[in-house]
């Protein structure tokens, strides 16, 4: 009987363990990877990227049959009206757990910003760790985007910022932890990466378009200023921090070099008004050198050349009416008991007194 009992009691605590009530299938819900938020003639629309878990699963293996990217779109008075209708006329419930990017269209960045801000911290499922993009491009068009040999979506640039940008690019990638944290101080500026699709470049049998990063648009003091290409925000990889290297081609690119780890130090000289020392330090090897030119005559070039690049980023700056590279952010670290905010806040092109530029090539990889 005792044992009969026992079995009676063990039997029951299995069946409790290992039922699974209430527990939702995973491929029973659409999976929103990515969210596009429009704003036009009065009315805020909403875009979602929706991936099956089949194409999430794809991730970890060679893709053989591009999946198919599902995307939502719907318009409202706010926002949460339009995920709303989306939320209603859904087949599969929308999962918003799993969302690594936001690309915000030129208009929202204008004008509704606080809308986004409002929206990203009213929703519970939205982590602050995500990608921040803009454009001026058709937002359904860019989230179709696919990636090379059938990959899943998730292998563009909008999904793996971080990667493709320390490998390729030089400008700044933006997750919105790191924006939310910076919107409100009183100086310097912050970038949203821009996004455009490129026809031009890659094929698969037909046309490959794809989406690129082709400059950064600029904020500053809680304002929309402009948007800024990545010649005119040359001078910008010289201030990035933790940088590994930098290509530089000089004259008509007859001389190339890798700078490796460059540093930059801002020093603050003090007057009636904050004035600025830029001192840029850092080691080179050639890479191509067509042109014979003397080591000396190599090292002139390249200062010359990161000199004038800086130069060209403050000016395109000034006429956004920002401190495009950040500079004066150091004396409203470090200096606000020698001067007010808003006499730090009037920097410009003046305010740099000099450029320093001392980038050495490394001898042994010359053939003088």
């Amino acid at each position: 009987m005792r044992n009969r009992i026992s079995f009676i009691i063990v039997t029951s605590l299995i069946f409790l363990l290992t039922g699974c009530f209430g527990a939702k299938e995973i491929e029973g819900e659409t999976y929103v990877t990515a969210m596009g938020l429009d704003y036009e003639e009065g009315n805020f629309k909403v875009y979602i990227q929706g991936l099956s878990f089949g194409n999430i699963a794809k991730q970890e293996a060679a893709a053989v049959e591009q999946q198919p990217i599902l995307i939502g779109e719907a318009k409202g008075e706010t926002f949460t009206a339009a995920l709303g209708v989306l939320e209603q006329m859904t087949d599969m419930p929308i999962n918003y757990g799993h969302i690594q990017t936001i690309i915000l269209s030129k208009s929202v960045m204008k004008e509704k910003m606080e809308d986004v801000m409002g929206l990203i911290k009213h929703s519970p499922l939205l982590r602050y760790n995500f990608y921040l993009f803009g454009t001026d491009e058709n937002l359904k068009s860019l989230m179709q985007m696919e990636s090379f040999f059938n990959f899943p979506q998730l292998y563009t640039v909008i999904h793996r910022s971080d990667k493709i940008i320390q490998y390729n690019y030089v400008l700044p990638n933006m997750i919105y932890n790191r924006f939310i944290s910076q919107y409100f101080r009183p100086v310097g500026t912050i970038f949203i990466p821009s996004l455009t699709i490129d026809k031009n470049h890659f094929s698969e049998k037909k046309e490959k378009p794809t989406s690129v990063i082709n400059g950064e648009y600029v904020f500053s003091r809680q304002q929309f200023r402009g948007w800024l290409s990545k010649d005119e925000l040359s001078g910008l990889k010289w201030f990035k921090k933790g940088i590994q290297g930098v290509t530089l081609r000089v004259g008509t690119e007859n001389v190339s070099v890798r700078v490796k780890n460059p540093k930059t130090k801002i020093m603050v000289l003090k007057g009636k008004t904050p004035s600025y020392k830029v001192v840029v330090k850092g080691d080179a090897v050639l890479t191509q050198e067509r042109k014979k030119l003397k080591l000396k005559e190599v090292e002139n070039e390249i200062n010359k050349k990161v000199k004038k690049d800086i130069l060209h980023t403050i000016k395109k700056g000034q006429l956004l009416e920002t401190d495009v590279l950040n500079i004066s952010e150091k004396s409203y670290k470090y200096y606000l008991n020698h001067w007010n905010i808003d006499t730090i806040k009037r920097f410009n092109e003046d305010s740099v007194k000099q450029i320093q530029v001392m980038i050495r090539v490394d001898p042994g990889n010359t053939k003088n």
